[in-house]
Parts: C-alpha cells; structure tokens; sequence
C-alpha cells in the first residue's frame, strides 16, 4: 500500500497554491518535482517542489484558473512542458 501522501490546495479567491508531499520517494538525482494546472486544457507550470518530500507544505505559483492540478518528475530546475511518462498524481479541481 502507498502511504505517501500528495495534496494541492488552491485558494479561489486569492489565487493561492500549496502543494503538500508527504513520505514521496526522494527524487533521483537532477530531477525534481513539478506541479502543473491544467488550464483550458493546457499544462501551465505551477511551480517546482524545492522542499524536502518529507516536510509538510509549499507555496507555488498563483494560478488565476484550473480545471486541474499534475504533478510529474523533471529535470531539476523544471520544465516547460511536462513529461507525461513521469505523472505521479493528476486531479480535477
């Protein structure tokens, strides 16, 4: 059973993001994670996880609307585009 744990929280009012990672496999070496909102369809880049997978929260990038939020595994630093083969977790909002 996986016991970690993924959530974003997404204020609508003030546009606000918070990815929360819990006991997530360390990323491998010059990789990184990468949060997405979906938006029209479309990936738009939320921001990279900089904090240990083991700590609790977050601030990302405001996002003004999404239908959803991704995470997938990138080179470090992020990514433009996601790398579909990597998605860990997608959720509608």
């Amino acid at each position: 059973m996986d016991a970690s744990m993924r959530m974003v929280y997404w204020d609508t009012r003030s546009k606000a993001v918070y990815l929360a990672m819990k006991n997530l496999p360390p990323a491998p070496k010059g990789k990184q994670y990468q949060l997405w909102a979906i938006v029209d369809g479309k990936p738009v880049d939320a921001g990279v996880y900089a904090l240990n997978p083991q700590e609790a929260m977050q601030k990302m990038k405001v996002i003004p609307k999404a239908e959803m939020f991704a995470i997938t595994l990138e080179q470090e630093g992020g990514s433009a585009t996601p790398t579909m083969e990597e998605m860990y977790v997608a959720g509608k909002v």
